[in-house]
Protein backbone atom coordinates (compact mmCIF):
# COMPACT_ATOMS: atom_id res chain seq x y z
CA UNK A 1 0.00 0.00 0.00
CA UNK A 2 1.04 3.50 0.76
CA UNK A 3 2.75 5.61 -2.30
CA UNK A 4 2.89 2.70 -4.65
CA UNK A 5 6.11 1.13 -4.54
CA UNK A 6 8.15 1.48 -7.99
CA UNK A 7 7.70 -1.87 -9.92
CA UNK A 8 10.53 -0.78 -12.14
CA UNK A 9 13.01 -0.32 -9.41
CA UNK A 10 15.79 -3.76 -9.57
CA UNK A 11 15.57 -5.24 -6.33
CA UNK A 12 18.58 -6.12 -4.23
CA UNK A 13 19.58 -9.36 -3.72
CA UNK A 14 17.32 -11.42 -1.48
CA UNK A 15 19.97 -12.87 0.58
CA UNK A 16 20.79 -8.91 1.39
CA UNK A 17 17.62 -7.82 2.70
CA UNK A 18 16.11 -10.90 4.91
CA UNK A 19 16.70 -11.13 9.01
CA UNK A 20 19.61 -13.45 9.31
CA UNK A 21 17.71 -14.90 12.10
CA UNK A 22 14.21 -14.93 13.89
CA UNK A 23 14.99 -13.87 17.76
CA UNK A 24 13.03 -17.09 19.48
CA UNK A 25 13.89 -16.04 23.69
CA UNK A 26 12.69 -12.95 25.32
CA UNK A 27 16.43 -11.43 25.41
CA UNK A 28 17.11 -11.83 21.40
CA UNK A 29 13.48 -10.55 21.00
CA UNK A 30 14.12 -7.31 22.99
CA UNK A 31 17.57 -6.97 21.47
CA UNK A 32 15.61 -6.78 17.53
CA UNK A 33 12.96 -4.06 19.60
CA UNK A 34 16.35 -2.29 20.68
CA UNK A 35 17.59 -2.12 16.67
CA UNK A 36 14.55 -1.39 15.25
CA UNK A 37 13.71 1.82 17.14
CA UNK A 38 17.38 2.77 16.95
CA UNK A 39 17.31 1.78 13.25
CA UNK A 40 13.48 4.16 13.00
CA UNK A 41 15.66 7.23 14.68
CA UNK A 42 18.61 6.85 12.91
CA UNK A 43 16.71 6.91 9.56
CA UNK A 44 14.76 9.50 10.36
CA UNK A 45 18.12 11.83 11.93
CA UNK A 46 20.10 10.88 8.79
CA UNK A 47 17.63 9.47 5.73
CA UNK A 48 18.42 6.54 4.05
CA UNK A 49 21.61 7.09 2.38
CA UNK A 50 23.25 8.79 5.85
CA UNK A 51 22.27 5.89 7.96
CA UNK A 52 24.81 3.01 8.64
CA UNK A 53 25.35 0.05 10.66
CA UNK A 54 27.68 1.77 12.96
CA UNK A 55 25.10 4.52 13.56
CA UNK A 56 22.27 2.11 14.57
CA UNK A 57 24.10 -0.09 16.57
CA UNK A 58 25.75 2.78 18.61
CA UNK A 59 22.23 3.98 18.94
CA UNK A 60 20.97 1.22 20.37
CA UNK A 61 23.78 0.61 22.34
CA UNK A 62 25.38 -3.08 20.92
CA UNK A 63 27.90 -3.46 19.06
CA UNK A 64 28.20 -3.69 15.38
CA UNK A 65 28.90 -7.44 15.56
CA UNK A 66 25.14 -8.28 17.59
CA UNK A 67 23.67 -5.99 14.67
CA UNK A 68 25.16 -8.43 12.11
CA UNK A 69 23.47 -11.62 13.93
CA UNK A 70 20.19 -10.42 13.19
CA UNK A 71 19.95 -8.43 10.24
CA UNK A 72 23.09 -8.11 7.33
CA UNK A 73 22.96 -4.66 6.68
CA UNK A 74 20.84 -1.10 6.96
CA UNK A 75 18.23 -2.70 4.01
CA UNK A 76 17.53 -5.81 6.12
CA UNK A 77 16.84 -3.22 9.16
CA UNK A 78 14.25 -1.15 6.47
CA UNK A 79 12.82 -4.29 4.75
CA UNK A 80 11.74 -5.07 9.33
CA UNK A 81 10.42 -1.80 9.78
CA UNK A 82 8.60 -1.91 6.22
CA UNK A 83 7.11 -5.11 7.00
CA UNK A 84 5.58 -3.60 10.75
CA UNK A 85 4.32 -1.13 8.68
CA UNK A 86 1.80 -3.51 6.75
CA UNK A 87 1.16 -5.28 9.61
CA UNK A 88 -0.06 -1.98 11.12
CA UNK A 89 -2.30 -0.59 7.99
CA UNK A 90 -4.08 -3.74 8.22
CA UNK A 91 -4.57 -3.42 11.61
CA UNK A 92 -5.94 -0.08 11.21
CA UNK A 93 -8.34 -1.16 8.02
CA UNK A 94 -9.81 -3.50 9.78
CA UNK A 95 -10.39 -1.99 13.41
CA UNK A 96 -11.97 1.09 11.66
CA UNK A 97 -14.12 -1.89 9.30
CA UNK A 98 -15.33 -3.22 12.77
CA UNK A 99 -16.10 -0.27 14.02
CA UNK A 100 -17.95 0.80 11.28
CA UNK A 101 -20.16 -1.92 11.17
CA UNK A 102 -20.49 -2.04 15.21
CA UNK A 103 -22.32 1.05 14.81
CA UNK A 104 -23.45 1.73 11.38
CA UNK A 105 -23.65 5.74 10.10
CA UNK A 106 -24.34 7.35 6.45
CA UNK A 107 -21.30 6.46 3.74
CA UNK A 108 -20.32 10.11 4.67
CA UNK A 109 -19.42 8.89 7.71
CA UNK A 110 -17.57 6.09 6.91
CA UNK A 111 -15.39 7.53 4.35
CA UNK A 112 -14.93 10.50 6.86
CA UNK A 113 -13.11 7.49 9.61
CA UNK A 114 -11.12 5.85 7.21
CA UNK A 115 -9.62 8.86 6.14
CA UNK A 116 -8.38 10.12 9.72
CA UNK A 117 -7.00 6.54 10.35
CA UNK A 118 -5.09 6.98 7.50
CA UNK A 119 -3.80 10.33 8.91
CA UNK A 120 -3.38 9.25 11.90
CA UNK A 121 -1.20 6.51 10.26
CA UNK A 122 0.70 8.36 7.87
CA UNK A 123 1.27 11.16 10.26
CA UNK A 124 3.33 9.94 12.94
CA UNK A 125 6.46 9.29 11.05
CA UNK A 126 5.99 10.50 7.30
CA UNK A 127 9.80 10.60 6.35
CA UNK A 128 10.47 7.38 7.25
CA UNK A 129 7.47 5.96 5.59
CA UNK A 130 8.69 8.17 2.61
CA UNK A 131 11.66 6.26 2.73
CA UNK A 132 10.99 2.92 3.59
CA UNK A 133 8.48 3.36 0.26
CA UNK A 134 10.93 5.03 -1.82
CA UNK A 135 14.73 4.35 -1.06
CA UNK A 136 14.71 1.73 0.11
CA UNK A 137 15.51 -1.85 -2.24
CA UNK A 138 12.32 -4.41 -1.65
CA UNK A 139 13.04 -8.35 -2.15
CA UNK A 140 10.08 -9.66 -4.47
CA UNK A 141 8.28 -10.84 -1.77
CA UNK A 142 7.41 -7.91 0.07
CA UNK A 143 6.67 -6.13 -3.11
CA UNK A 144 4.13 -8.44 -3.70
CA UNK A 145 3.20 -8.44 0.18
CA UNK A 146 2.50 -4.65 -0.29
CA UNK A 147 -0.15 -5.72 -3.44
CA UNK A 148 -1.77 -7.96 -1.43
CA UNK A 149 -2.30 -5.56 1.55
CA UNK A 150 -3.78 -3.02 -0.86
CA UNK A 151 -6.03 -6.18 -2.36
CA UNK A 152 -7.23 -6.74 1.42
CA UNK A 153 -7.95 -3.42 2.35
CA UNK A 154 -9.89 -3.11 -1.13
CA UNK A 155 -12.31 -5.93 -0.68
CA UNK A 156 -12.74 -4.89 3.13
CA UNK A 157 -13.63 -1.13 1.87
CA UNK A 158 -15.97 -3.00 -0.60
CA UNK A 159 -17.87 -5.16 1.58
CA UNK A 160 -18.34 -2.35 3.71
CA UNK A 161 -19.88 -0.18 1.07
CA UNK A 162 -21.98 -2.82 0.14
CA UNK A 163 -23.82 -1.90 3.08
CA UNK A 164 -23.98 1.68 2.32
CA UNK A 165 -27.30 2.06 -0.21
CA UNK A 166 -25.73 5.42 -0.90
CA UNK A 167 -23.03 3.78 -3.01
CA UNK A 168 -24.07 4.03 -6.07
CA UNK A 169 -21.31 2.63 -8.18
CA UNK A 170 -22.55 0.02 -10.02
CA UNK A 171 -19.06 -1.91 -9.92
CA UNK A 172 -17.66 -1.75 -5.82
CA UNK A 173 -14.91 -3.90 -6.32
CA UNK A 174 -13.84 -1.35 -8.66
CA UNK A 175 -14.64 1.57 -6.70
CA UNK A 176 -13.22 0.23 -3.27
CA UNK A 177 -10.00 -0.54 -5.38
CA UNK A 178 -9.71 3.04 -6.47
CA UNK A 179 -10.92 4.30 -2.94
CA UNK A 180 -8.12 2.75 -1.20
CA UNK A 181 -5.36 4.16 -3.25
CA UNK A 182 -6.50 7.04 -3.50
CA UNK A 183 -6.67 7.75 0.47
CA UNK A 184 -3.49 5.86 0.52
CA UNK A 185 -1.55 8.29 -1.63
CA UNK A 186 -2.88 11.52 -1.02
CA UNK A 187 -3.07 10.64 2.67
CA UNK A 188 0.44 9.72 2.66
CA UNK A 189 1.21 12.87 0.23
CA UNK A 190 -0.16 15.03 3.03
CA UNK A 191 1.19 14.18 5.36
CA UNK A 192 4.94 14.31 4.37
CA UNK A 193 4.44 17.70 2.31
CA UNK A 194 1.62 19.27 4.90
CA UNK A 195 2.72 22.97 3.22
CA UNK A 196 -0.21 22.60 1.09
CA UNK A 197 -2.25 25.49 1.94
CA UNK A 198 -4.55 23.25 3.93
CA UNK A 199 -5.01 22.05 7.36
CA UNK A 200 -5.57 18.70 8.58
CA UNK A 201 -9.45 19.38 8.89
CA UNK A 202 -9.58 21.04 5.57
CA UNK A 203 -7.71 18.43 4.32
CA UNK A 204 -9.83 15.69 5.48
CA UNK A 205 -13.14 17.36 4.73
CA UNK A 206 -11.73 18.17 0.35
CA UNK A 207 -10.42 14.57 0.29
CA UNK A 208 -13.99 12.93 1.90
CA UNK A 209 -16.41 15.33 -0.41
CA UNK A 210 -14.14 14.02 -3.29
CA UNK A 211 -14.69 10.42 -2.43
CA UNK A 212 -17.97 10.89 -1.51
CA UNK A 213 -19.27 12.49 -4.80
CA UNK A 214 -17.53 9.53 -7.19
CA UNK A 215 -19.40 7.36 -4.72
CA UNK A 216 -22.92 8.92 -5.10
CA UNK A 217 -22.68 9.89 -8.27
CA UNK A 218 -24.14 8.12 -11.58
CA UNK A 219 -22.08 5.15 -13.44
CA UNK A 220 -21.44 6.38 -16.91
CA UNK A 221 -20.48 4.80 -19.79
CA UNK A 222 -16.97 4.27 -20.03
CA UNK A 223 -15.12 4.61 -23.56
CA UNK A 224 -14.17 2.07 -25.62
CA UNK A 225 -10.92 0.21 -26.00
CA UNK A 226 -9.11 2.52 -28.85
CA UNK A 227 -10.48 5.74 -26.82
CA UNK A 228 -13.95 5.74 -29.07
CA UNK A 229 -17.04 6.67 -27.06
CA UNK A 230 -19.20 3.24 -25.72
CA UNK A 231 -22.30 1.98 -26.96
CA UNK A 232 -24.65 4.63 -25.37
CA UNK A 233 -22.57 7.07 -27.52
CA UNK A 234 -22.59 5.54 -31.11
CA UNK A 235 -26.36 4.64 -30.91
CA UNK A 236 -26.46 8.45 -30.24
CA UNK A 237 -23.95 9.52 -33.23
CA UNK A 238 -26.12 7.40 -35.01
CA UNK A 239 -29.34 9.25 -34.94
CA UNK A 240 -29.24 11.99 -38.16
Amino acid sequence: MSTRIQKLRRPAPKKLLEPRKCPVQRRSQATVEQLLVAAVQVFEEHGYAGTTTNRVAARAGVSVGTLYQYFPNKEALAVALLERHLAETRRRVNDWAGATLARPRDLRHALQTYVEAMLEMHGGRPRLQHLLLEETPLPPRLNEAVERNEEEAARTVAGLLRTCPEAARSNLERAARLVVQSVEALTHRFAAHPEQGLSREEFSEELVAMLEGYLRGPQRDCAGPHGGRGSAGRRRSGRR
